[in-house]
């Protein structure tokens, strides 16, 4: 150790390490957005996440159904629909029925891995922009368990807390990762089921694709092309993205019973722009059968979330019990009480006391009546839902005419009026272009929700609601909003966009 006089007076000189270089944007936040959150990590580094709203009942127990898959028969073995439920793991003010969480923006960044799981922190070129590829999933584990660890122990201050618990960085679910890639609760109903998120452009603008003009065999820097409607960028494309759960194949409505390898989601810069879609999924084996080490596919990365433990404390345990002890229904499902109601009254008729039988008879009797009250609720929106499709196809129809009408005598427009005319059609086109939205959103919520069958039964007593001049039309559309509803069900287009083309046809 050298020394050092001041004064006459011998000082130890001793080593002052140098400061963290500040990290270049390019390696954690390329495009800084308003709602970004923000963690540090190691080597003075960051990572910028999303919040992803879940909207549910004021119930612990309450979660939402999302919709998942694609409706495409040569891929129905891995991508067919089917629904998932989520739910945040935070909440606003300790309410249970506005909740969170929070995925990362970008996938993870070469510099972003390197600070976590390096041994120094050297400082990074242009290639710390890049995403981390090469993974597998006990990589992407293994990053997500020393983050969380060293967010513990040196900044556990800046974790979103749950009931004065602080949260955790993990790799998403299947559904957080499709709800969010999709666009959450930033898009309608009928946009959940579409082969890619609402693009403003062609995709490129949005996914680095297999192509010489895109990705030409080399993942690219992260967030350089425009992000989902959540703000998330590169969850279609670049690498592929792995999630907590093991890969299961997907039987008529639901995940097959047997377990595989790890799952990539998203696609790569090995996916054509023809394959690029939110629903992409793929199973990759947890370990490499030639050297017998664990499988690191190419092409492969990370996107992580903070989530957090659902049981927080022993108040929170007991909400969850008194909501599950209340048989509240969690997600707005009716009971099955009408098998509830006959079990009842067969207890009745074997009870061996007749103050029991008259118990029993009495409580069968309370539950029928409920029930019948639920059926009428229930047809009552179905009824609404059936009238409701029909405005909304007379309203489309409508607006399409009149942006055709006036697209048709443009050209014989004096030229001084000619914008003016423009500015109309354009009027039209985003009139026509919301009511079909709404339209189609109706349509799959309807469905979902009611089923064909019931909806159909409404078809005599909303027929004779329209039974005056004037509404012969209305009267034929609800009969094909209720076909169209028979055969989403049956059998989901892979373009609903098809159901508004039938929407203008003649009647």
């Amino acid at each position: 150790m050298a020394a050092v006089f001041l004064a006459g007076v011998p000082v130890t000189a001793h080593a002052v390490s140098p400061p963290t270089p500040a990290w270049p944007k390019e390696h954690f936040d390329p495009q800084p957005a308003a709602g970004d959150f923000t963690l540090p990590m190691p080597c003075g580094g960051r990572m910028v996440f999303r919040r992803i709203d879940t909207f549910v009942g004021n119930n612990w127990l309450a979660d939402q159904q999302t919709r998942m898959g694609y409706a495409d028969e040569a891929r129905a073995s891995s991508e067919d629909l089917r629904f998932g439920r989520i739910v945040g793991g935070f909440s606003e003010s300790g309410k249970p029925d506005r909740r969170y969480y929070y995925i990362g923006k970008y996938e993870v960044s070469l510099a972003q891995y390197d600070a976590v799981m390096g041994k120094s922190c050297e400082a990074k070129g242009p290639e710390g922009a890049l995403p981390k590829e090469d993974s597998g999933w006990f990589d992407a584990v293994a990053f997500t368990q020393r983050y969380t660890e060293w967010l513990l122990k040196n900044e556990r201050a800046a974790l979103p807390q749950e009931d004065n618990v602080p949260g955790i960085i993990r790799l998403p679910t299947e559904a957080e990762w499709e709800f969010a890639a999709r666009g959450g609760t930033k898009i309608m109903p009928s946009q959940e089921v579409g082969r890619v998120f609402p693009m403003d452009g062609a995709i490129g603008d949005y996914a680095w694709v297999g192509s010489p003009d895109s990705c030409n065999g080399q993942s690219q820097y992260i967030g350089t092309l425009k992000p989902n409607p959540l703000g998330l960028h590169d969850v279609l494309g670049n690498v592929g993205e792995i999630v907590l759960e093991p890969y299961q194949a997907t039987a008529p409505g639901r995940l097959h019973g047997q377990v595989g390898g790890f799952v990539v989601r998203g696609g790569s810069c090995l996916t054509s722009e023809l394959d690029v879609r939110s629903a992409e999924r793929h199973e990759e084996p947890l370990y490499d059968l030639a050297d017998g080490m664990a499988r690191r596919a190419p092409f492969t990365g990370l996107r992580v979330v903070i989530g957090g433990v659902v049981g927080t404390s022993q108040s929170r345990i007991s909400a969850f019990a008194t909501a599950a002890s209340s048989r509240a229904a969690p997600s707005g499902e009716a009971p099955a009480g009408a098998t509830l109601a006959t079990v009842t009254r067969a207890l009745a008729a074997e009870a061996d006391r007749p103050a029991v039988a008259d118990r029993l008879n009495k409580l069968a009797s309370e539950i029928g009546a409920e029930m019948t009250r639920r059926n009428e609720i229930e047809a009552n929106g179905a009824r609404m839902a059936v009238m409701s499709g029909a405005i909304l196809m007379r309203n489309y129809r409508q607006e399409m005419n009149e942006g055709d009408r006036l697209e048709a005598i443009l050209p014989a427009v004096a030229e001084g009026n000619r914008a003016q005319y423009a500015k109309s059609i354009e009027m039209w086109r985003n009139r026509a272009r919301l009511s079909g939205e709404a339209y189609l959103s109706l349509l799959i919520e309807a469905t979902d929700n009611f089923g064909p069958d019931l909806l159909r039964a409404q078809l005599p007593r909303v027929a004779s609601a329209f039974s005056y001049d004037g509404s012969a039309g209305l009267v034929k559309m609800i009969a094909r909003f209720v076909e169209q509803s028979t055969r989403y069900r049956a059998h989901p287009p892979q373009e609903l966009n098809d159901f508004l083309k039938e929407a203008t046809r003649p009647l």
